[in-house]
């Protein structure tokens, strides 16, 4: 290939013309040029007789300029003047374009869920699906056919080649089973998975958090405020439910008349919840036709304090539900018509003391008939409740714990079943969390009093000796009672303000906090929270049964001391034992009065006494020390 330039001079070079030619083989095009150093020079035009050139055509420029100026070896003409000297710059230059260094964020990826319908497919057009002659006479066609019997053949030399390989290799088979592992291969964490905020300008805490029964990234969280007479004109009544993927804004909102203490899904039908107000309603939705309730109670046949607490229970339809209440309630409902008013009723009426419930647990598993309801005076109760077909149900109180010894000192927030072992439940109130057993009314197991008020608690579902408590400060703690019982395993600050519910997913890894200021915070726990250490299981039932059996050891060594004493004292006669469980009688109780009236009019006495003694100086010893006598032996007497 070969490249012929010409260029046209001007009038006094008009007989000369210029030509070059360039050759280039083939194979070379395309090859990258090789860049190199190499020393400055001019390529002259060799036509020009003015500018020496060497025999290769270059000329140097040193001998062309000589100080600045032309050297003397040049002839001094037109050609010559147009070449002038530059000085030397160095230069970097880059084959890819300059870019700057900036962020962006990706797109959203939009996900619309859709549903396919699927009827009878497949089969040829001529064929009608809703007649079974028709179907049975085309399944016969088909198997006489010899492609069929070829094709059964090539499918079973297949199925016997995999029959073969799953005999021959375990491909489900655990290795290493028999080994012992450790409790943990790294130590306790979280970090944090996604936070909601309350998208309104007035915040309110978070009341209530209830998991998706199906999935693991939605959860509904209801919205209030709970301090006495501390709630705005204008405080918007909306709950939500968010999506862990998207926490930019909730997914569905949902609008009752009075603000959420309390939202439930519901476990056989996820798009129905049901929620219970602060003034005391109860409301249904179904998700499907919008944020408006479909059912709600009325207030003349509702609770009369807010509702704390609400459960799905079993029931045939399962549309029925229960919830409580500080007016002293417990109500039983019907979802589908809630207008009508509870479908049962009961008081939490135990021998003239009325208990106000601020927590509920209920659980199929431990009996659909028992319900433990955690109360604002620090116990929890047991309730069984047995519908009958046609008569009333029969409501009994079965079991109150904490009546004899280890109640909380404040409202039980509160009250969880072990999902292992269902007869030990798990209360939270005041600064300290127990653990009872149902035939005991004393707590097995208490933790340690803690500095701030706890909020709030539950069981891992996954591990049986882990619970999770939360604290006014915004701290988490973690429990593990496979580990150690004195001290949480795990301690993490969530934030500045209090948190006021916590709700643990399904599997177990991610756990939801809510906090007064409207913030719901999911966090993921390390492996060693959530995934069941080797023999866990045997071990905790073996701890709970050892303080089961501790505690009722001791129950009946309390009676056996009641015992002995009376009987000594029967045998005694008059002489009196003194038993420090039993009361006084109305003599004692006046006596006791009468002393402790005489002890402080002397103790009045003699400090009158000394103040006139240093008001007239020194007095007589003598008179002192008979005085103090007499004081010694009145209050001996």
């Amino acid at each position: 290939v070969s490249l012929c330039l010409s260029v046209s001079l001007t009038k006094e070079m008009a007989d000369l013309s210029i030509s070059y030619d360039y050759t280039k083989q083939r194979r070379e095009f395309g090859i990258h040029p090789n860049f190199g150093q190499s020393q400055l020079t001019v390529v002259s035009i060799p036509s020009i007789p003015s500018i020496p050139v060497d025999e290769e055509g270059t000329t140097d420029v040193d001998k062309v300029y000589q100080n600045g100026e032309i050297g003397d070896g040049v002839a001094d003409s037109t050609a010559s003047k147009q070449w002038i000297k530059t000085v030397e710059t160095t230069a970097t230059f880059d084959c890819i374009a300059p870019k700057a260094v900036h962020d962006a964020n990706t797109e959203q990826f939009v996900q619309k869920p859709q549903g396919t319908l699927h009827t009878d497919g497949a089969w040829p057009s001529e064929v009608k699906t809703n007649e079974f002659v028709d179907r049975q006479r085309a399944l016969r066609r088909i198997k006489n056919e010899p492609t069929y019997q070829s094709a059964v053949v090539q499918l079973m030399k297949n199925a016997d080649s995999a029959i073969q390989q799953n005999n021959i290799i375990d491909l489900y088979e655990d290795y290493f089973l028999t080994d012992t592992h450790q409790y943990a291969s790294e130590p306790p964490s979280c970090k944090t998975v996604s936070v909601f905020r309350d998208p309104n300008e007035i915040k309110r805490s978070v009341t209530h958090i209830c998991w998706h029964p199906d999935s693991a990234n939605k959860l509904a969280c209801s919205y209030s405020m709970l301090q006495f007479q501390q709630m705005p004109d204008k405080m918007p009544v909306s709950s939500y439910i968010w999506d862990v993927n998207k926490p930019n804004e909730p997914e569905h909102e949902l609008i009752p008349q009075s603000p959420l203490c309390c939202l439930v899904y519901n476990p056989r039908s996820p798009d129905h919840l049901v929620g219970g107000s602060y003034n005391g309603l109860v409301a249904c939705w179904d998700l499907r036709k919008g944020s408006a309730p479909v059912e709600s109670s009325v207030l003349e046949k509702s609770h009369h304090d807010p509702v704390y607490d609400i459960f799905w229970v079993q029931s045939r339809t399962g549309n029925e539900c229960c919830s409580v209440s500080t007016d002293g309630q417990l109500l039983w409902w019907d979802t589908r018509k809630l207008e009508a008013g509870p479908i049962d009723t009961m008081e939490l009426d135990e021998d003239g003391v009325v208990y106000g419930g601020t927590s509920l647990e209920y659980r199929s598993e431990a009996g659909a008939t028992r319900y433990l309801v955690g109360t604002e005076q620090g116990l929890v109760t047991l309730i069984d409740r047995k519908a009958k077909k046609d008569a009333e149900s029969t409501k009994s109180f079965k079991n109150t714990f904490g009546n004899k010894g280890g109640k909380h000192h404040g409202p039980v927030y509160s009250v969880h079943r072990n999902p292992t072992n269902m007869k030990y439940f798990l209360s939270v109130g005041d600064w300290t969390a127990k653990v009872w057993f149902e035939d005991i009314k004393q707590p097995l197991m208490t933790t340690r009093y803690d500095g701030s008020y706890l909020t709030g608690g539950c069981w891992s579902p996954t591990r049986p000796g882990v619970f999770f408590t939360t604290k006014t400060d915004g701290t988490l703690d973690c429990w593990d009672y496979f580990y150690k019982q004195n001290e949480p395993c795990f301690s993490t600050k969530i934030g500045e303000v209090g948190l006021t519910s916590i709700r643990v997913q399904g599997h177990g890894k991610c756990v939801a906090l809510g906090s007064e200021d409207g913030t719901t915070t999911v966090i993921e726990i390390s492996e060693g929270l959530w995934n069941m250490q080797h023999n866990e299981k045997k071990v905790m039932t073996d701890i709970f049964d050892r303080e089961q059996k501790r505690e009722k050891n001791l129950e009946v060594r309390a009676v056996q001391r009641q015992r002995e004493q009376k009987d000594k004292a029967k045998g005694a006669g008059t002489e009196a034992v003194f038993d420090p469980t039993e009361e006084d009688d109305e003599a004692t109780k006046q006596a006791l009065k009468q002393v402790e009236a005489d002890f402080y009019a002397l103790i009045e006495l003699s400090d009158k006494k000394e103040g006139e003694g240093e008001g007239a100086g020194q007095s007589a010893p003598a008179d002192s020390e008979a005085q103090d006598e007499k004081v010694a032996e009145d209050v001996k007497e």
